[in-house]
This record gives C-alpha cells, sequence and structure tokens, in this order.
C-alpha cells in the first residue's frame, strides 16, 4: 500500500505522523506539486493521497482510494478528477485555537486595544484616557454577538463568549438546536433579521452556493454602524470591494480578517492578502490566515490524520467523510 503525500503542509505532516503510519506503508513525499508532472507513477501508484488540493492537470491516479485533506475545507480538490469510489475526508482539530482567536480579536475590537497602546507607544499620547477625559472604549458585556456557522468552530466560540455576559444569537444553514448560552439559531435565510441586531458579527461557515458572497453591500448596511466583523471562513464569504468600502468608509466599525480572496504565489511570495490595502485602515486586524494554526491544532490534526490512515489500513470505518467520488 502506498501514501502520496503532495504539498508542503502534507509533507510536514509526514514528518509529524510516521510513527503512528501502519506498518509497510510505502510513503512518498512531494514539497512541491510540480515533481508529480516529472513523475507521474507516483501518482499512478498511490492508494492515499494525503493533500490539501488535486487538479484536473494531474497525471492520473486511478487506484486512490482515500483521499486525505490536511485541512477543514476541501474547495482545492477538483473531485470531478479524482477516480471514482475514492472516499474524501478532512480533518478537523482547529475548534480550539479558532474560537481562542475570535475571542481575543472581540475584546481587542470592543476595547480599541491596537488603536490605544500603539498611540500610547508612538506617541505616548492620553487623548483615549479618563486623564483627558478622552472617550471610554467599549467592552463585551451587555452587547450582542452575532455567530454565522453554528458548526464545530460556532459552537465552540459561543461557549467560551457565552461568561462574558454577552447575549449570543447563530444562523446556520441546517436547523439546530441553541445550546445554553445561544438566545436563538436563525435559518441562514432569515440572516438579515440577525444581522441588525448585533455589536459582533463572527463568520465561522464553510464556503459553498449559498455563503459565497453572503456579506455583500446590502448586509453590510445592514449592520450597525458600530459593528464589527470577524472572518476565519473564507475571503469568499465577504464581497471583497464592498467590505473595504464599509471599513474606510465608516459603515461598520471595524474588523479582524483572517481569511484573504488571494493568497501567496511562487511569483508573488509576499502577496497581499487583497486587491485593496486593509493593512492601512486603522479599524481593521489584519492576520495571515493563522487564527487555527497553533501547536495544540497541529498535534490533534496530525493525530486525526494519522488515525484515518491506519482506518483505511486496517479496512475499517473513516472518519470525517466529507464525499465519495
Amino acid at each position: 500500500m502506498k501514501a502520496l503525500f503532495l504539498g508542503n503542509v502534507a509533507a510536514d505532516t509526514q514528518v509529524g505522523i510516521r510513527d503512528e503510519l501502519p506498518p509497510g506503508l510505502d510513503t512518498v513525499i512531494l514539497p512541491d506539486p510540480q515533481d508529480l508532472f516529472r513523475s507521474p507513477e507516483l501518482a499512478a501508484d498511490a492508494d492515499i493521497l494525503v493533500s490539501n488540493h488535486w487538479g484536473a492537470e494531474y497525471p492520473p491516479a486511478p487506484r486512490v482510494r482515500l483521499v486525505q485533506s490536511v485541512a477543514t475545507g476541501v474547495e482545492l480538490f477538483d473531485l470531478a478528477a479524482l477516480p471514482r469510489g475514492a472516499a474524501v475526508c478532512n480533518a478537523f482539530g482547529h475548534e480550539t485555537a479558532i474560537a481562542e482567536y475570535i475571542i481575543m480579536t472581540w475584546l481587542a475590537l470592543h476595547h480599541r486595544l491596537f488603536e490605544i497602546a500603539g498611540d500610547f507607544r508612538e506617541h505616548g499620547s492620553w487623548r483615549t484616557s479618563w486623564v483627558e477625559s478622552g472617550a471610554p472604549h467599549g467592552e463585551v458585556r451587555g452587547s450582542t454577538l452575532g455567530i454565522v456557522g453554528y458548526g464545530r468552530v460556532g459552537r465552540e466560540v459561543a461557549r467560551r463568549a457565552a461568561p462574558f455576559g454577552c447575549r449570543i444569537l447563530a444562523a446556520n444553514r441546517s436547523a439546530r438546536e441553541p445550546e445554553p448560552g445561544v438566545e436563538r439559531v436563525f435559518p441562514l435565510g432569515e440572516l438579515d433579521r440577525m444581522l441588525p441586531e448585533c455589536d459582533t458579527v463572527a463568520l465561522c461557515t464553510a464556503l459553498g452556493p449559498e455563503t459565497t458572497g453572503l456579506i455583500d453591500s446590502r448586509r453590510l448596511a445592514l449592520m450597525k454602524p458600530s459593528a464589527f466583523l470577524i472572518n476565519i471562513a473564507r475571503g469568499q464569504v465577504i464581497d471583497e470591494d464592498a467590505v473595504y468600502a464599509a471599513l474606510r468608509d465608516g459603515t461598520i466599525g471595524g474588523a479582524a480578517l483572517d481569511v484573504w480572496w488571494q493568497y501567496p504565489t511562487p511569483a508573488e511570495p509576499q502577496r497581499r492578502g487583497s486587491r485593496h490595502p486593509f493593512h492601512e485602515l486603522p479599524n481593521v486586524i489584519v492576520t495571515p490566515h493563522n487564527s487555527g494554526w497553533t501547536s495544540g491544532m497541529v498535534r490533534r490534526r496530525w493525530d486525526e490524520i494519522a488515525d484515518n490512515i491506519n482506518r483505511f489500513a486496517r479496512g475499517e470505518p473513516l472518519i470525517n467523510i466529507v464525499t465519495t467520488t
């Protein structure tokens, strides 16, 4: 049995789980996917594909029966280019890390932490203090947090937010009962009713036809002018032009953005996440898609991937099946 680890993240994964892999499993590691074109037999011989992507341009992989994503999203896999009957599985372990990121940025935005700390550090300014009768900054107690996508991450966010004394609403594509601390779960089709009530909106939803462009100029206009937006989902969930204009013009109060509309390429390793200069806006926290990238998450995800490969080798039921090709 052969496993192909394709891409740099998959290569790192193999190093992390090699002691957990089934005895006798033949592993091939290709950090650079371009090497596959020079050695197409490596795809042809693989029973297991571990990666975060697969394209129609790649050599055929007719024997693959387990496609194990090294991420939660599988949108970078061209499912039609995979052999029929392959199980496509994803990996989790990121819920704690991302929920902590959301709570961290939620607090930072309401308390204007970066603005106040930066101003004091750089200029010694007391303008935001009671010493100078400055305007008070916010707090999350008594505010309303809206969570779009009440799945694994969304529920973890709600559990951590509830002790802060805030009101919590959620919206989800499928019907879900609210857990303690959550007032209501709206159907996604009723998102317009939820948005005007929120002081913060955290986007935790998966990317799909229903959620692509979900937050557009019309929905941004439904939000409070003081409201904050946090996106850890996918960049494409938000209309790029609309949210930049809303943040620039003060249609909404601010944002924390961890996912983007464009990513680095070999030709542009320092490529910005957007064609707009979000990084120049003082009301935006920008991070490079690393909200879930903690040491704890990496270990949990590696263990899930190793578990699934072992299950496949033993002929046992797989975990985290997204679809079958």
